[in-house]
């Protein structure tokens, strides 16, 4: 292929022509002859160049959380015959970002010889990232023609959700037959204390408090509170509207993020978690059975990854489609919403709460979004100060629903925010 350079030589030569031929000087085609020849053995110098390459990716980790870095190295092996200018680039997606090194470069490669590329990216969104191809472009010493070459070798980059620690949260629920972490006031299998009973022969030598055996002089035992398993149903708005503010800050984002910790928090005490995802116009549903462990989790984090904005379902359809079919009855509802455009959101809490369930919602604020991403005249900060007003009185309705709803500014940590469950007591 041409260059735009050689564009330029060939207006050159036609130049020269046309004046060649309107002063009836044939001097001027003289001067043609030697960009001609230039332009020719340019020609042939990239025509006949044997193009044979071998190309090897390395990644550093192809599964990695956002705002990480990922460690690329190319090694390319030049097969073919010595190539003089040579330009490798390796393709990035738009939303990566290149934090040290350069994914191109100019050098010259004699046969059989080999040069390794290394660079870093920063990957600050979740997502599915396509690394590469690589491209590589062989030129003739004039930078008139070029010949390139695709090498199809491109990697898949999972990036996910950050999870923070949650700390010490304990919202309860109604509790089942398992041990898991929801701690009933009753005593059996468990790790809190409950109190001190008298021995049985049923009873293990582990159990004696031998503090107490010296004390009342009868062998004592420890009880501890019984463990039940809590059953948490994370429901996540993803509406086309959640995508508002900014790629990267958004109520969406930010409740993608709230997802995964609150089920790595969940899951990391034996708890069983589940997972919805509406939002779609076609009224599907994503949905994942409350399961425990490891597997679960990773589950749970390939469906946050794939999440993306789109369609106008309500919450009300989704509850009456799915809280008879897919929430168990004791569990733990988790509603990650920014709560707007959707009027049937507290009817929709409403029968959720008739139902027995018990229901935290946690809510990102769009505005207390928007207002941080810039600045803004009186007028703004009035509208901001009407619709935070606005936005309260809804939560102060939900709230009356008897379901926990935290206002949540995301410039504050979740951990801080979810202190505000324990000032309720939830229903058992």
């Amino acid at each position: 292929m041409r260059t735009r350079k050689l564009s330029y030589v060939i207006c050159i030569i036609l130049a020269l022509m046309f004046l060649s031929v309107f002063l009836k000087n044939w001097v001027f085609s003289l001067f043609t002859l030697p960009l001609i020849i230039l332009i020719f053995v340019s020609y042939i110098s990239v025509a006949y160049q044997d193009l044979s390459f071998e190309v090897k990716r390395k990644i550093s980790g192809l599964r990695i959380i956002e705002n990480n870095n990922a460690k690329i190295e190319l090694n390319i092996s030049n097969k073919g015959s010595a190539i003089s200018f040579f330009e490798i680039s390796d393709r990035l997606p738009d939303r990566v970002e290149l934090e040290e090194g350069s994914n191109y470069i100019l050098t010259s490669l004699k046969k059989d010889e080999s040069i390794t590329i290394q660079y870093m990216i920063n990957c600050p969104i979740r997502g599915y990232y396509k690394i590469g191809p690589t491209h590589l472009r062989v030129t003739d010493c004039f930078g008139f023609f070029y010949r390139e070459k695709i090498i199809d070798n491109k990697k898949m980059l999972s990036v996910i959700p950050s999870i923070d620690d949650l700390g010490d949260i304990k919202p309860k629920s109604r509790s089942g037959i398992y041990p898991g972490f929801v701690h009933g006031k009753h005593s059996g299998i468990g790790t809190e204390f409950y109190g001190l009973r008298e021995y049985t022969t049923t009873d293990t030598f582990k159990n004696i408090n031998w503090k107490a055996f010296a004390r009342w002089n009868k062998p004592m035992v420890n009880e501890y509170e019984l463990e039940s398993i809590t059953s948490v149903i994370i429901i996540l708005d993803s509406r086309i509207n959640q995508n508002i503010g900014s790629v990267k800050n958004n109520p969406l984002e930010f409740n993608i993020k709230a997802a995964a910790s609150i089920a790595s928090h969940f899951l990391k005490k034996r708890d069983q978690v589940g997972l919805i995802i509406y939002g779609k116009s076609n009224g599907k549903i994503h949905w994942i059975y409350p399961e425990s462990g490891k597997k679960q989790l990773d589950k749970i984090i390939t469906a946050l990854i794939e999440t993306e904005p789109d369609g106008e379902f309500t919450l009300d359809s989704m509850t009456r489609q799915a809280i008879m079919h897919l929430i168990p009855r004791k569990g733990l509802i988790i509603l990650l919403s920014s709560l707007e455009d959707d009027e049937s959101i507290p009817r929709a809490i409403e029968n959720i709460r008739a139902r027995g369930y018990n229901l935290i919602v946690i809510s990102p604020s769009p505005y207390d979004i928007e207002y941080s991403l810039g600045s803004y005249d009186t007028y703004s900060n009035l509208a901001y100060n009407i619709l935070s007003l606005r936005r309260k009185n809804l939560i102060t309705r939900i709230r009356k629903t008897g379901a926990i709803v935290v206002d949540w500014n995301p410039s504050i940590p979740l951990s801080l925010t979810l202190k505000e469950v324990e000032q309720y007591q939830i229903r058992r």
